[in-house]
């Protein structure tokens, strides 16, 4: 099935919360129990365009943009996109969705976003499943004063200009240098979605400020302390050649009082390559399974 039949399964909605409108991918029957995904830093909902129809088989789908990728409207002026006010638009998307309690699938960043969400509000996931992704990158309480002003310095530095690309070709070109590992049918339905028709070609809508460095980082320490809270089952899917240390799962899977790791082929971005599509899904399909069994 091609890209643009993919697309044509899943429906585009807008979703209104206090922080702005969420673009949401819909897939799958509503009456279904729902998976939330969450992607990556700097993606949006197209990084889950081979695996959200291999699970809406099964579930009902909400893949969002988090505010400030893809087509969500970024945060107001003057606002900061701290990893905590994902959780908060988690927490208000459930309230305004009528969602009790919901599945929760994370890549990366998304991944981050779902275990403190299921550290912080665990009766209301059913089960996480995180894509080479496991809790936040932290620092030690003593470096709190440095990470606080290199954030502050660096967000001084940034342009306010934004680089126009001729074409989207272009556009993939200047992205995959970011992440060479990525083939062109993972990496090109991502960018698209983050581009937007400018006169002389097209440029990033991601919104800038994204690229700022945290203010503050989390201690090791608190987020054991959310993972710990966790109530729900864990599976954990490592790609072989992902970004993960091996010293983070090891030391963070102990603080989850049920969890289960895998490892498949691929690299960070396995979840969106046409190999390992289907073996991950099957993955966590299987996993759900074995929860509701």
């Amino acid at each position: 099935m091609s890209l643009l039949e993919l697309k044509s399964l899943a429906k585009e909605i807008r979703i209104r919360l206090n922080g702005g409108e969420l673009a949401v991918e819909e897939w799958g029957d509503a009456s279904l129990p729902t998976i939330i995904c969450l992607h990556g830093w700097l993606d949006n909902s197209a990084s889950f365009h081979l695996l959200a129809p291999l699970l809406a088989k099964r579930f009902h789908l909400l893949v969002l943009d988090l505010p400030g990728h893809g087509l969500s409207e970024p945060l107001a002026d003057g606002a900061h996109y701290y990893i905590w006010q994902n959780i908060e638009t988690l927490f208000e998307l459930l309230a305004v969705e009528g969602l009790e309690q919901v599945h929760l699938l994370g890549h990366s960043m998304g991944g981050v976003v779902a275990s403190l969400f299921a550290g912080t509000f665990p009766d209301k996931v059913a089960s996480l499943v995180l894509l080479d992704s496991l809790g936040p990158m932290t620092s030690e309480a003593q470096d709190t004063p440095q990470q606080l002003a290199k954030a502050i310095l660096d967000s001084q530095r940034t342009s306010s200009s934004l680089r126009v690309f001729p074409t989207i070709d272009s556009a993939l070109i200047a992205r995959k240098k970011t992440a060479p590992s990525m083939s062109d049918l993972a990496l090109r339905p991502i960018v698209a979605r983050n581009l937007k028709s400018v006169e002389g070609g097209f440029c990033w809508r991601t919104d800038t400020r994204l690229r700022h460095a945290s203010k503050v980082r989390l201690t090791e320490e608190q987020v054991l302390a959310f993972l710990g809270k966790i109530s729900a089952a864990v599976l954990v899917i490592m790609a072989e050649q992902g970004i993960i240390p091996k010293t983070w799962v090891e030391r963070r899977l102990q603080a989850i009082s049920s969890a289960e790791l895998q490892s498949l082929p691929g690299h960070h971005h396995f979840h969106a390559e046409q190999e390992t599509a289907e073996a991950i899904s099957t993955s966590i399909l299987q996993f759900i399974s074995r929860q509701d069994g």
